[in-house]
């Protein structure tokens, strides 16, 4: 069975998590945010737990 290009592979996924981790500790040393920081921040939050639970689900 075939991965379809939009199904990501599990190495993908942990590269992406970690760059997002990168750049949510980037933002958390600001003492303020703008409200783009504050959006980036809640997209990169949402985003990284779908990502988590896609590695949940397909642990290989």
């Amino acid at each position: 069975m075939s991965k379809s290009n939009t199904t990501l592979n599990t190495e993908d996924i942990r590269f992406e998590h970690e760059v997002l981790e990168i750049r949510l500790g980037q933002l958390d040393k600001h003492l303020s945010l703008s409200p783009e920081e504050k959006y980036e921040k809640q997209v990169i939050k949402k985003r990284k737990l779908a990502l988590k639970d896609q590695l949940n689900q397909n642990p290989s």
